[in-house]
């Protein structure tokens, strides 16, 4: 029989499972193009083009800490710490180009699709609550409401709520992963939390998380794992707390 473990690491404080506290908002800094025209009737044509089809472009860092800003267009962007995005909008559509971690709730507009360009890869909603992660020239999408299109160099796959997609270096299509992350935000919620998942997936997200490998000395195929624990642990003490909990020596690497 599957041995089950349920445990909160002894580091309680109040508060911490609530939802994550409002961020600071950072600067924007817009960027206006420019053009000369030759002749008067033709700078005006040139002048009103440009006027409705070129962006200005805002951009946003967060440092230390996650920062969480509302876009021009009323949509919602998170980002992680370390992570950066560049939002830009006209009449064609809206478009943001990111590195890190970054999660959207974008507000639904079927005339202008709102598109994230991260690592190789192209994400394209109207409106939805998705996240994108760029990490060790890889690229991975959650989505958790409606539906996204995650593409690379060619066709890409259609992602409805609960689906996980990752893109791997070098390749031309992302593929969709049977197991999805159990705790995709855990960096912004600041807590893990399992409800009968497998040894092999919590181990699995544990490595990504805190780029160490966990690894079970025995094999952690039959054993599942429901319990939550804070992200800012030391790996090393949440490994012993599932070594002695399940009777499994686990290691970090």
């Amino acid at each position: 029989m599957n041995r089950m473990l349920s445990f909160v690491l002894k580091h309680y404080r109040q508060g911490a499972f609530d939802d994550i506290a409002q961020v600071r908002r950072t600067r924007r800094f817009p960027v206006w193009g420019y053009a000369a025209a030759v002749g008067a009737a033709a700078a005006v044509v040139l002048l009103v083009f440009l006027f409705r089809s070129t962006a200005s472009v805002t951009e946003y860092l967060a440092d230390g800490s996650s920062v969480q800003v509302e876009l021009p267009d009323g949509s919602r962007l998170t980002l992680s710490p370390g992570s950066r995005a560049k939002y830009s909008a006209s009449k064609e559509g809206r478009n943001v180009e990111m590195e890190g971690t970054a999660l959207f709730k974008v507000t639904r507009d079927e005339d202008r699709p709102f598109r994230v360009s991260a690592g190789g890869s192209s994400v394209e909603v109207l409106g939805t609550e998705f996240q994108v992660k760029q990490s060790r020239g890889e690229v991975w999408v959650d989505v958790f409401e409606g539906r996204v299109l995650f593409s690379g160099s060619e066709d890409g796959v259609v992602l409805t709520p609960g689906m996980e997609s990752v893109l791997r270096q070098g390749a031309a299509a992302p593929a969709v992963l049977e197991d999805a992350s159990p705790n995709p935000i855990a960096w912004m919620t600041g807590v893990f939390k399992y409800d009968g998942v497998s040894l092999e997936t919590v181990l699995a997200e544990l490595s990504e998380y805190y780029g160490r490998e966990f690894v079970a000395a025995s094999g952690p195929a039959a054993k599942t794992l429901t319990g939550s624990f804070f992200t800012d642990e030391d790996p090393e003490v949440i490994a012993e707390a599932i070594s002695s909990a399940l009777e499994i020596d686990i290691n970090v690497r």
